[in-house]
């Protein structure tokens, strides 16, 4: 069965229109983290995902105005001489060999963040990060050796495409991985919330959203789809299904939008801060004992998401404490509450399981 036709002059017209509107997109998301950032620039900033974001942005906007400067080359210098199609069906001209490598440096560098973020949700665990990363190291080798393989005196198309299907694969695998990980890992720990926390409907639609967005799974979307058409693709470019472009343009933007996203999210309390996932033990209940033998418990009317240890209680006001010391003068109750802090009193702890 014969393939259908996308001219890749048609497909990369098509990606430059895609990459300006997501960069336009990230451009604003970008804005808008860098100030939340800089509004709590007193507090404990993640040195890492703040510099990491900044390069991302910075890379795809390279990457943006590369494509940019080969789009007016391609249809309007080179136009009436090497024909559109024929121009970007070469891509060993030295400016998309620059675009390509920002490509696997952003690819990289986004893989790595939604890696740190995996470290994150599974308690700081190295170990759990081990494999993700000896993938993401292998990812970068094969990238950086496809392109590079334009740059020998005898180039070898079939080696680059051994070098860029093993990079393509790498990415992918990496990213179902990572994304699998941390989807489960925040469906178990929000899971064991529920029954104290409570859920209604809209809380559990806005989780679902914030958890595709923070497992990074349309990221890992992206590149089962890139994947998929880079393997139906002609090897020269010139007849067949050249779709691969429009998702291959665009990556750099996507790879950078999905981390911002996160950051974003954290920093403004849509999503659970990075201590939320290193202290998820059983939510304590206070029991107070009296005199009397009597017990007298207190529920938590405040809560933290940045931390299960941190629980708040209700404190009664002195007009209370007055009349149930008028009404039972004889018993001597005392009773020593904590408003709002999660710090320990003398009353004894009782477990209940969450």
């Amino acid at each position: 069965m014969a393939r259908p036709n996308f001219p890749i002059d048609e497909s990369y017209l098509i990606a430059g229109w895609l990459e300006s509107f997501f960069w336009g997109f990230y451009t604003l998301l970008f804005g808008m983290s860098m100030y939340v950032i800089y509004q709590k620039r007193r507090e404990a900033v993640n040195i890492f995902t703040t510099v990491s974001i900044v390069l991302l942005y910075v890379l795809a906007t390279i990457h943006m105005s590369l494509a940019l400067v080969r789009l007016i080359q391609g249809f309007i210098f080179y136009r009436d001489t090497i024909t559109p199609i024929l121009y970007f069906a070469n891509i060993s001209v030295r400016l998309n060999m620059a675009k390509d490598y920002i490509y696997i440096t952003n690819l990289v560098l986004g893989d790595l963040v939604v890696v740190w973020r995996m470290y994150v949700v599974w308690g700081k665990n190295p170990w759990v990060v081990v494999f993700p990363l000896i993938m993401t190291a292998g990812e970068l080798i094969s990238g950086y050796g496809a392109i590079s393989q334009w740059l020998l005196p005898h180039p070898n198309p079939p080696t680059m495409i051994k070098w860029g299907t093993s990079m393509y694969v790498l990415s992918m695998a990496t990213n179902i991985l990572v994304t699998a990980a941390i989807a489960s890992r925040i469906w178990y720990v929000t899971r064991r919330t529920q029954a104290v926390m409570g859920e209604t409907g809209s809380n559990r639609y806005s989780r679902v959203i914030l958890l595709i967005v923070e497992s990074g799974a349309l990221i890992a979307a992206a590149k089962l789809i890139e994947f998929t058409l880079f393997k139906l693709a002609p090897v020269d470019g010139l007849v067949g299904l050249n779709a691969m472009y429009i998702v291959y343009e665009s990556m750099p933007q996507l790879t950078g939008l999905v981390p911002t996203a996160i950051v974003y999210a954290v920093n403004n309390g849509f999503t659970n801060k990075d201590d939320y996932y290193t202290s998820h033990e059983p939510k304590s209940m206070l029991v107070f004992g009296s005199r009397s033998g009597f017990a007298t418990a207190t529920e938590p009317t405040a809560y933290d998401n940045s931390s299960l240890s941190t629980v708040g209680f209700a404190s009664p006001s002195p007009d209370d404490l007055t009349k149930r010391r008028k009404s039972a003068p004889k018993m001597d109750e005392k009773i020593e509450l904590a408003p709002h802090s999660s710090t320990r009193t003398s009353a004894s702890i009782v477990e209940s399981p969450v």
